[in-house]
C-alpha cells in the first residue's frame, strides 16, 4: 500500500493520498475518450517497466483525488479538441499528438501559487516544439521570466480565452500545460494577479461552460460530487487529498536556511523513509541527471521523478532502519574553483559551498551530457548568486566509494536540487571545468548608475505618482508597447502606430494602484530572475526591485515592435551577455492574489540609461 500511495503522490501533487470521491458520481476511466484512456495506460506501462510492477489502471486513475482527475480530464480534452495546421492551411494533428506521456498531474495544492496548480506536466514528442512553432494556432510568445520557472518557453493558443499554454523546458522535450480560462487583464493583474488557482481550476466560477463554448462534449460530471463537500460557491473540497500539515511542512523545510534543507532532506529520506515528499525539491532541470543512475535510465528518460523515487526507495530499503544520520552519511571535499566554503552545524554530515554561476553551469547535467537543447542556455558570469553545492557519501553497500555531489539554488524562494552527479570513486573535479566554455564579455561597469537611474524613475512613477516625469525616462522605441493588450492574441491584429498616450496611460494607471509610503520598499517588491537569461546583479535597491543584467536573444524577444510569435532562440549555446539590463518588480498590495509582474528593459542612450521597453507579466 505505501509503494502505491508513493505513485500517487507523484502523479498528482506533493504528499498526496488516495482519497477518492465516489466513481459512482462520473469520471471514472471508462467514461474517458480512447485517446485519454490510452494516455493513463501509457504513464502505468512506464511505471510498470521502472518499478516492475503490476498496476490497475482502471483502479489507479480512480483513487485520484477529484482535482487531479478534473484537470486531467479537461486538458486533455482541450488538447484532444484542439487541431494544428500549418501555414499553409495542411492539418498537422491534433495538439495532444505532441504529448508522448504524462508524467504527472498537479490538482489543488493549497498555499501555492496558480502556476503549480491545475495543469499537466507531459513529456513531447521529438518535434513537438518545431510542430508549435509552426502551427497558426500557437504563437511563440515572450519567455515566462518570473513564473513557470524551469519552463521557459512560452507558446500560447491565439483566438482569446479560454486558451491553451505550453510553457517549454529548455531540452523541448518536457512542458507544463494548462488552460486559462480567464483573460489576464494586464490592468487588473497590476493589483490582482492572473494567477489565481481559478484561472485554471475548470470546476471554478462558469470555467466548464467557458471550455465547452470552445472545445465542446465536456461533461460536467463532477458538480454533483462537489455538492457532497463543498458549498457552491467554493470549489475546494476539504484538504484535496493532502496529509493534514504536510505541504506546509514541506514548504516550511524547502524555505529554511540551506543548511537546515538538506539536513531536513536526509533526516526525511533516510530515518523517517519519506522518499515521495523529497520529490518536490528535485527542480525540472536535474532531470537528466537521472542518467547517473545507470541501467535504463538516460539523460532524456521519461518520467525521471519516478525513477529518483526508486533509487531513493531503494537506498532505504539497502540500509534497513536508520536512527541517526551520522552512522550512514559523511562529509566529502570536493572543493570545485573559487567556490566559498560554507561553514554550518552539520559539517560532519556534508560539505557546502558557494559557487559561481558559471561553475554551476558547467556542472548543469543538461551541460554535461551535452544535450541536443531546442533553445540555448547561455554561460552565465562569473559571479556568486546564492547557488550551493554540497558533497556527502551516503552509505552504499554496492558502491562503497561513491558519494554525491549536489547543485541547489532557490525557485520561487524555496530550496530545489538543480542539478546532481554520482561520483564512483573519490576524485577532485576536473582542471578543465571550465575550458570548453566561451569566454565571459566583460562586466557591466554601470550597473550601480543604472539602479540609481531605475530608483528616481520608481520612485517619481509609484511614489510621488508623477508619470508625465517617468515618462522622460523611457526611450520613443516603447511608445509601441501596450501593456493593456493582452497576451492571448500577441500578433494576429495590425499594429497600431507609436502613441506615447498609451505609455502615458500604463504609468498613470500603475500609479493610482500604487500603495502611499515613503519609502520605495513599501510600494514595490522585487521579482525572481526565473530565466536562465536574466542575472541577478547586487544593487543598493534589491529590496525594492530585481536588477539583472540581460541576454541579447531576450533583450531582442522584448522589444515592442517584435513579432513575438515568431520570436525564436537559436538551439546553439551563446554567450551575449551584458548587451541591455532589466529591473523587475511588483506592486506591494493589501488584498486579492499576488500583483503582476513589470519588466522594464533599458538600453544605453546617449551615455545614460533609458526603458526600451516594457511588459507586465500576470501569467
Amino acid at each position: 500500500m505505501r509503494f502505491f500511495a508513493a505513485l500517487l503522490q507523484i502523479v498528482v501533487v506533493p504528499c498526496a493520498a488516495a482519497q477518492a470521491p465516489p466513481a459512482t458520481f462520473g469520471g471514472s476511466f471508462r467514461e474517458l475518450k480512447p485517446e485519454q484512456q490510452a494516455l493513463v495506460r501509457r504513464w502505468a506501462e512506464e511505471y510498470q517497466d521502472i518499478f516492475k510492477r503490476k498496476l490497475d489502471t482502471e483502479q489507479l486513475y480512480s483513487q485520484l483525488p477529484l482535482s487531479a482527475r478534473t484537470t486531467f480530464q479537461a486538458v486533455t480534452h482541450a488538447l484532444l479538441n484542439t487541431r494544428l495546421t500549418a501555414e499553409n492551411g495542411g492539418p498537422m494533428g491534433t495538439a495532444l499528438d505532441l504529448v508522448d506521456v504524462i508524467e504527472r498531474v498537479s490538482g489543488q495544492v493549497p498555499g501555492t501559487r496558480g502556476d503549480r496548480q491545475f495543469r499537466v506536466y507531459v513529456y513531447l514528442k521529438p518535434e513537438a516544439v518545431n510542430k508549435l512553432h509552426a502551427a497558426r494556432e500557437f504563437r511563440r510568445g515572450r519567455d515566462n521570466t518570473v513564473y513557470h520557472i524551469g519552463y521557459p518557453m512560452n507558446f500560447r493558443q491565439q483566438g482569446g480565452v479560454p486558451s491553451i499554454q505550453f510553457s517549454v523546458a529548455r531540452t523541448g522535450r518536457r512542458a507544463d500545460i494548462d488552460v486559462d480560462y480567464r483573460s489576464s487583464s494586464p490592468a487588473k493583474a497590476l493589483v490582482n494577479g492572473h494567477l489565481s488557482s481559478a484561472n485554471s481550476d475548470v470546476r471554478a466560477g462558469n470555467n466548464g461552460a467557458t471550455h465547452n463554448r470552445r472545445w465542446s462534449g465536456l461533461p460536467n460530471w463532477w458538480k454533483g460530487v462537489m455538492a457532497l463537500f463543498v458549498e457552491p460557491a467554493s470549489v475546494a473540497e476539504p484538504e484535496e487529498g493532502l496529509v493534514p500539515g504536510a505541504e506546509l511542512e514541506r514548504r516550511r523545510i524547502a524555505r529554511a536556511p540551506i543548511h537546515e534543507a538538506i539536513h531536513f532532506y536526509l533526516t526525511d529520506w533516510l530515518i523517517l523513509g519519506k522518499a515521495a515528499d523529497l520529490l518536490p525539491l528535485f527542480s525540472v532541470k536535474a532531470y537528466p541527471c537521472v542518467a547517473e543512475f545507470g541501467g535504463d535510465s538516460r539523460p532524456d528518460s521519461k518520467l525521471a521523478l519516478a525513477r529518483i523515487l526508486r533509487r531513493l526507495q531503494d537506498r532505504n530499503e539497502a540500509l534497513g532502519t536508520v536512527r541517526r544520520l551520522e552512522d550512514v552519511v559523511q562529509a566529502v571535499s570536493y572543493r570545485l574553483p573559487d567556490a566559498l566554503p560554507v561553514r554550518h552545524p552539520y559539517e560532519k554530515l556534508f560539505a557546502l559551498q558557494e559557487v559561481h554561476e558559471d561553475v554551476a553551469w558547467a556542472i548543469d547535467c543538461r551541460m554535461r551530457y551535452k544535450l541536443q537543447l531546442a533553445e540555448s542556455i547561455p554561460r552565465p558570469p562569473h559571479q556568486l548568486n546564492k547557488t550551493y553545492v554540497v558533497s556527502m557519501r551516503v552509505r552504499d553497500p554496492n558502491e562503497p566509494e561513491a558519494f554525491l555531489v549536489q547543485t541547489w539554488k532557490q525557485e520561487s524562494g524555496e530550496w530545489r536540487l538543480v542539478s546532481f552527479d554520482i561520483k564512483r570513486k573519490m576524485m577532485s573535479p576536473p582542471a578543465d571545468l571550465m575550458a570548453s566554455a566561451d569566454p565571459l564579455p566583460a562586466p557591466d561597469s554601470d550597473a550601480a548608475r543604472l539602479s540609481t537611474e531605475a530608483e528616481k524613475l520608481l520612485s517619481a512613477w509609484l511614489m510621488h505618482r508623477k508619470p508625465v516625469e517617468a515618462a522622460n525616462y523611457f526611450l520613443p522605441e516603447a511608445y509601441a508597447c501596450d501593456a493593456f493588450a493582452g497576451s492571448h492574441d500577441v500578433t494576429r491584429k495590425p499594429k497600431a502606430p507609436a502613441d506615447k498616450q498609451k505609455l502615458l496611460s500604463f504609468l498613470k494607471e500603475a500609479a493610482r494602484h500604487a500603495l502611499p509610503n515613503v519609502q520605495l520598499e513599501g510600494v514595490i517588491a522585487p521579482v525572481e530572475a526565473g530565466h536562465d537569461d536574466l542575472k541577478p546583479l547586487v544593487h543598493e535597491r534589491a529590496g525594492a526591485f530585481l536588477l539583472a543584467e540581460v541576454s541579447g536573444e531576450l533583450l531582442q524577444m522584448s522589444g515592442c515592435e517584435l513579432d513575438a510569435g515568431a520570436a525564436r532562440r537559436p538551439a546553439a549555446a551563446a554567450a551575449a551577455t551584458g548587451i541591455g539590463m532589466a529591473t523587475a518588480f511588483r506592486l506591494l498590495h493589501t488584498q486579492g492574489e499576488e500583483s503582476a509582474a513589470i519588466t522594464l528593459y533599458w538600453k544605453k542612450s546617449q551615455g545614460g540609461w533609458r526603458v526600451a521597453s516594457y511588459q507586465v507579466t500576470a501569467d
